[in-house]
Order: structure tokens, then sequence, then C-alpha cells
């Protein structure tokens, strides 16, 4: 359902920027300039990783400091579990730096963050009730991220469709137990299905477990200071860090997402209005399909464990000093 709404928003705001696709052509010298211009801020992508842009702790001369604060409501999900969670609310905080350029007579900007956060998921912070038969859960977590996209200008407002990655370390304390409710549930489950749940939780309860966090979201940029933001979120938490695992699962990714940045660097040669609805998209989709792999196993494709997920429908606001 929260993935659902989100996509039905995008959909919405995308379609109603399309006119721009219809724009009139421009005179050969004008096209040349253009496609100048989109390979020089395309450089760095020619790279199938660009340790620069990803790099954390170099934020030097990285553009302009931004606050953001977020709240959404989330669900949680391990595959194997036979007890269900309460939805949860979250609370978010970011800092980050921001930078961007322009390109094609000041219609479109391309935009990159970095930025640290911290979250807190609790399902006290969700407004509707809590059935009996769900778990309630509270998770606090931070880490880093960077996101970026191409956005389109239209004088003091920008329309700015994103994705997003990071890594993320997030403690879990489990409210109530498998053991607590599984009489309660409808159909209830079994003793010994309540007593797996435990063992399961029990990997994650009261312990700092590492993962990681993709997003996709679009931000409308009213003034130069103030954004509002609408996003969804996929977050992958490992009961286990298998570091040459992830580390090999982190490169196909990466290296999937260098791949696509050549196809939507010939998008923007050929139609620059197109380019920002086609990096939203693809670079979006590919983020789920790998966060959907990873429900099963947290660092595929390599045989690994079930990963706790959460998907989480976000609404916010950032300031930009």
């Amino acid at each position: 359902m929260i993935r659902k709404i989100f996509l039905f928003a995008a959909a919405i705001v995308l379609l109603s920027n399309m006119n721009l696709f219809a724009q009139s052509e421009k005179d050969s010298t004008d096209q040349n300039w253009i496609h100048k211009k989109w390979h020089h801020e395309k450089k760095s992508h020619k790279k199938w990783f660009d340790w620069n842009d990803h790099n954390m702790f170099d934020w030097k001369s990285k553009g302009k400091p931004f606050m953001e604060i977020n709240y959404g409501i989330g669900e949680a999900n391990h595959e194997k579990l036979k007890s269900d969670f309460a939805d949860v609310g979250l609370l978010e905080l970011k800092l980050g730096f921001a930078s961007s350029s322009t390109f094609y007579d000041d219609d479109i900007i391309t935009f990159k963050e970095k930025y640290i956060f911290g979250s807190r998921f609790r399902a006290d912070l969700k407004s509707s009730s809590i059935a009996i038969d769900e778990m309630r859960s509270d998770l606090w977590r931070f880490g880093f991220a960077w996101r970026e996209g191409y956005a389109y200008k239209f004088n003091n407002i920008s329309i700015m469709p994103y994705h997003a990655c990071g890594f993320v370390w997030s403690r879990l304390d489990m409210i109530d137990s498998p053991a607590k409710i599984y009489s309660l549930t409808n159909p209830p489950i079994t003793y010994d299905d309540a007593v797996n749940d435990t063992d399961i939780l029990n990997r994650f309860h009261q312990a700092y477990r590492f993962g990681s966090v993709n997003e996709g979201g679009i931000r409308l940029e009213i003034f130069s200071s103030l954004s509002l933001n609408v996003s969804y979120e996929g977050a992958v938490i490992f009961p286990r860090h298998m570091v040459w695992k992830h580390l090999g699962s982190f490169v196909i990714e990466e290296g999937s997402k260098r791949l696509l940045d050549d196809f939507i660097d010939e998008v923007g040669d050929s139609s620059p209005y197109a380019a920002p609805v086609v990096d939203f998209l693809l670079h979006n989709g590919l983020s789920y399909a790998f966060f959907t792999l990873r429900k099963d196993r947290m660092n595929w494709p390599f045989e690994t464990e079930v990963p706790l997920t959460y998907e989480t429908l976000k609404l916010g606001i950032t300031v930009t000093f």
C-alpha cells in the first residue's frame, strides 16, 4: 500500500511536466552546445564507480549546508516470520551539503547531496491504533547517504526527482515478543512458530546491526532555501555483516548503475528535457529490484541469510542555508 501511494503521487507530478518534452527544436549550433555541455556535466559518470562522489568523509567545498526533517509511516518485515509487526511511525533528521549546476538555458539543473541522518521508527509514532495481534517495536538508526538527480527549474520553483542510497546502523528493541501474542493472532500461530520467530528476532533485538538504504523521491523547491519532499524508502538490516559477500553485491549494483548512467547520457544528448524523468525511473527501478531480491538474500546474488526490511513513505521539509 505504501509503495502504491508513492508511485501514484510520483506519476502525477512527473506526468504534469511531460509538456516540456514538446519544446521547439533548436538550431544546429544550439544542439552542438547542448551536447558539449551535457558531456561536461556527465564526465564523472564515465567511470563505473567514482569514489569522490561517494566519499562521505570528504565534504570540503561540497556546496550549501542543509537540514531536513521527515515524518513517515513504515512497515517492517522478515520473510521467515509468522508473526506480524505493527506499522511504525518515523521521525528523521538529515544534515548535509548540497551542490547544483545548470545546463540548457537554466531550465534543467543537476544536483548532488551528501548527508548524515538519524531516525527513529516506533509504533507509538503512528496515529492509527495497533491491533492486539501485532508486535510493537522501537528502532533507532544512524547512517550516511548521498542523493542526486536532474530537476526542472521554473523561475524560483524547481521540481527535483531524485534517487538516494547509503549505509545505516540500527538498534531494534522489541516491545512485544511472539511468545506474548502468538495465541492472539488470527488465525493463531503455533507455539513452535512463536519460538522460531523469537529466535529470529533475537538476532536483531538490542543489538547494533549494519545495513543499507535506498530512497526515491520528489522535492518541490518553493524558494532557494525551502523544499517540500515526498519519498519512498527501502531499508535492509543484516542479521550479521558478511563483508566479502556484501562487497560483491555492492559492486554488482554499482556496476549496474554505471551502465544506466551511460544510457541516460545518451538520452540527455538526444532529449535533454527527458533526462530528469528517465534518470528517476531507471535508477529507482533498479534500486527497488535489488531491494526486492535482497528480501530473501541479504547480499543477493550470494547465498546469505534473510534480513529484516523496512519500507517507508515519508513527507518532509528541507531548509538550505
